[in-house]
């Protein structure tokens, strides 16, 4: 498919979740709150990123991932939800050469974490207008303006021509190291809980309106979110008084 029409899709998604295209994308917030889609974290085994069951509403996406591969895996699958066919899909984390709807999926992805115009005038800022080459200090401002993976700046900035396949290799290793470095936090690199079970979304504010309106007793609204790994909210786990600032 043609990449401006994959580049219209991901612009269609922002406005749908209220974003215009020049903002980084909160995607476990905008998901969970305006949309009808259910977001699920759990922790799959280490080769699946995530699965979209369109019949249900719902994404998962795999915890063990780390922060910024969490949030590639929500786009991808966003695809899949909006623009694929098929009922259900099981992406894998590898999988960067795999079918054609995968391929649309990836490239859609990048788009919409990483909108093209708000891209190519970052990456002139960065290069003076691309005059300069790009080195590992204006990597790392791509990927935390944007808070995506390495390998997710890295394959667009390939895919654009603003580096080789060649160059890239020395941007894989010492990720963590580096960030620190230049003084910045790691949570991006790293997963939040690698064994995370939590729901957000439509599921839990659907539970609430059972509840509310007097379709479900307060223990069948518990055990639903039970169901959901929401003991947090059961049992009111956050131990803090609330602070009003």
């Amino acid at each position: 498919m043609d990449k401006i029409i994959l580049q219209r899709r991901a612009l269609e998604v922002r406005n749908q979740l209220g974003v215009d295209d020049a903002s980084p994308i909160d995607l476990v917030a905008l998901v969970g709150t305006k949309s009808d889609l259910t977001l699920v974290f759990y922790p799959f085994i280490e080769e699946i990123s995530g699965i979209c069951i369109k019949s249900a509403n719902l994404i998962a996406i795999n915890s063990k991932s780390t922060l910024g591969r969490q949030a590639f895996s929500i786009a991808h699958e966003l695809y899949h939800y909006f623009y694929d066919g098929d009922k259900t899909t099981i992406s894998y984390i590898d999988d960067y050469e795999g079918t054609k709807i995968e391929k649309e999926a990836n490239i859609f992805a990048s788009y919409l974490l990483m909108p093209d115009a708000t891209f190519t005038r970052l990456y002139k800022r960065l290069t003076n207008d691309g005059k300069n080459h790009m080195y590992l200090k204006q990597i790392l401002e791509i990927e935390q303006y944007f808070k995506v993976s390495r390998n997710a700046v890295l394959i667009r900035l390939i895919q654009e021509g603003y580096i080789t396949q060649e160059e890239s290799e020395q941007y894989k290793i010492n990720i963590i190291k580096n960030a620190k470095k230049y003084g910045y936090d790691n949570k991006l690199y790293l997963p939040i809980d690698a064994e995370q079970r939590k729901t957000f979304g439509a599921y839990i504010k659907q539970a609430l309106e059972l509840k509310d309106s007097g379709l479900i007793s307060d223990g069948k609204y518990e055990e639903y979110l039970l169901d959901a790994y929401r003991e947090d909210i059961v049992f009111d786990e956050n131990g803090q008084e609330d602070i009003y600032d």
